[in-house]
């Protein structure tokens, strides 16, 4: 796999569980650095995520530079949606930046840098 390069995914939110957190830290700079397009925002656009939260999700990532796909959550856990909390982790750093403030239901496009994705080795290396 070519090592060091950006990704675009296609996001869609389904499902957003909000939960009351106090003390939340705001994110850093590299926010600037995840590229997102907005490509559909439904007409009811409450409440919106934010860290914490637990979303589902679909999401298909291509590599920026050819557009070959490289994951679709539709081919995972047969075909059903992602569940996992925003900003703890559980996905790329670019993704939980890219879905923080999203509502249910809007779709964006993202790209994401290679330091806020699978870095230099690129995804699949162990």
């Amino acid at each position: 796999m070519t090592f060091g390069v950006k990704l675009v995914f296609f996001l869609q939110a389904f499902c957003l569980l909000t939960f009351h957190t106090h003390g939340q830290k705001k994110e850093d700079a590299t926010a600037e650095e995840v590229k997102i397009e907005v490509l559909h925002v439904p007409k009811e656009c409450t409440p919106k995520s934010k860290k914490g939260d637990l979303l589902n999700a679909h999401y298909d990532g291509y590599l920026a530079g050819d557009g070959s796909k490289f994951y679709c959550s539709r081919t995972q856990n047969e075909g059903h949606p992602k569940w996992f909390v925003l900003g703890v982790g559980q996905v790329i750093k670019g993704l939980d930046i890219a879905m923080t403030n999203m509502c249910p239901g809007e779709k964006r496009k993202v790209t994401i840098p290679p330091s806020l994705a699978y870095g230099q080795q690129g995804y699949g290396s162990a």
